[in-house]
């Protein structure tokens, strides 16, 4: 069967797609990814074909959480805020839904747009799609023009999430909203609002199908996911972060405990490092008996003025190469990152500052809950404070069984392979053809 990836832009999408992309690849079957021509480069240097949507010059440029919303974007999100009275111990996920998710989602599909209105990369992804016939189009949540081409070319289709299904648990937690008392909600739900103009310039209707896929391929631990009635199919997560030639350093076994330290990608493109975090935990880090790798470029080190003798750092190295050299990994709470230490079987710390918006409070909480590992906080915890922290993770043996059981949950869920047979089964049940 012929089968098309849609990705937001970045490589942080294109990373958690490529062992079931290869999987399929390897079963037989043909595989694209669709997506901005800015990471068609990325998506060749994993070996798999690129299909760009339109002329980058022609495209509005990948910004997500960088470019800022418009005031009236953001009376809407305020209004919609207060009216759905967030429990406090949800709000973390809302914002980094509403700061984050919301913005992607709105670079490709804007939310002033009509049906008539020019819609470039909709219209070229419907074309492709109408022409190379896809059989199952696995689509990136922030790319709601992906249902209405499948729909459009007859495929069957699913969304394949990269982290927690942020989108299904705040459309549910608008609709539970909704039916009860209190201010109304005066306002479109705003994924909804977004694919509306795009479906209806289809002929559609907005409906779940749309909305939510015919069924979502999740590869999150199924303790860390959102709740949701969605039909799943559940794939263990094969963590992927690119390739290079494995550093001589890294061929025989530390003679001491090795720590990593990595603080994202991400986090380089849409917020800026703490300098006083990174210079506490490299303090930290130097008062302790261990080998340290920390994944820190220029920028990162920029303020700095010491790095302590047992510190290498180094710009970029895959962690699948030095994971498993290690006996806990620091790092900032990417989905991808917790998962790629979760996949390892080693403990974990999540390390943040107060102001980070992104998904860090979300993995800390279910590394915290499952036992795995701790969560170090800038301006609640001393140089002095985080050597401890750090300390008890390395040597109390609760952390290694809290990541062992984490650990144990990945192998009991099928993996990529045996995903294939599965998303076989359930596209010749839901092909429609044109």
């Amino acid at each position: 069967m012929r089968v098309l990836f849609t990705i937001w832009p970045a490589t942080a999408h294109v990373y958690p797609i490529v062992p079931l992309a290869w999987a399929l690849q390897a079963a037989g079957h043909e595989v694209c990814v669709a997506s901005h021509p800015a990471v068609a480069p990325a998506v060749n240097s994993v070996g798999l074909t690129a299909v760009s949507l339109g002329d980058e010059s022609t495209l509005p440029p990948p910004l997500g959480a960088g470019k800022p919303p418009t005031e009236e974007t953001t009376r809407v999100l305020d209004r919609i805020t207060r009216a759905l009275a967030i429990d406090p111990a949800d709000e973390h996920a809302w914002r980094f839904h509403r700061d984050y998710m919301l913005p992607a989602i709105r670079d490709f599909s804007p939310v002033d747009v009509t049906a008539q209105d020019p819609q470039p990369l909709l219209d070229e992804l419907v074309r492709f799609c109408r022409s190379w016939q896809p059989d199952l189009v696995l689509w990136d949540p922030t790319m709601p023009s992906s249902p209405v081409a499948a729909r459009a070319s007859g495929a069957a289709h699913a969304r394949f999430l990269w982290g927690l299904d942020h989108f299904t648990w705040a459309r549910d937690l608008y609709t539970e909203r909704a039916g009860q008392p209190g201010p109304p909600l005066t306002d479109e739900e705003p994924q909804i609002a977004s694919l509306r103009p795009m479906a209806e310039r289809y002929g559609f209707e907005v409906d779940d199908e749309l909305l939510n896929g015919q069924w979502t391929v999740d590869p999150m631990p199924t303790a860390a996911r959102l709740p949701s009635s969605l039909r799943t199919v559940p794939m263990r997560w094969v963590p992927y972060s690119g390739a290079d030639v494995l550093p001589p350093w890294l061929y025989a076994k530390p003679e001491r405990p090795r720590v990593a330290l990595s603080l994202g990608a991400s986090i380089r493109v849409f917020s800026k490092d703490s300098e006083q975090l990174i210079a506490n935990l490299l303090k930290a880090l130097g008062e302790l008996d261990v080998d340290v790798v920390a994944t820190l470029n220029q920028a990162q080190l920029e303020g700095i003025d010491h790095v302590p003798d047992n510190v290498r750092t180094v710009d970029y190295v895959p962690l699948a190469q030095l994971l498993p050299t290690c006996s806990a990994l620091i790092h900032h709470g990417g989905y991808g990152t917790m998962c790629a230490a979760a996949a390892a079987n080693i403990p974990q710390i999540v390390a943040m500052d107060n102001y980070q918006g992104m998904e860090g409070p979300l993995s800390a909480r279910f590394v915290t809950e499952s036992g795995a590992g701790l969560v170090i906080r800038r301006e609640a915890h001393s140089a002095a404070d985080m050597q401890k922290r750090i300390d008890r993770v390395l040597t109390e043996p609760s952390f290694r069984q809290g990541a062992a059981d984490i650990y144990r949950d990945l192998l009991a869920t099928p993996g990529p392979h045996e995903t294939v047979s599965v998303l076989e089964g359930l596209t010749a049940q839901y092909r429609r053809g044109v």
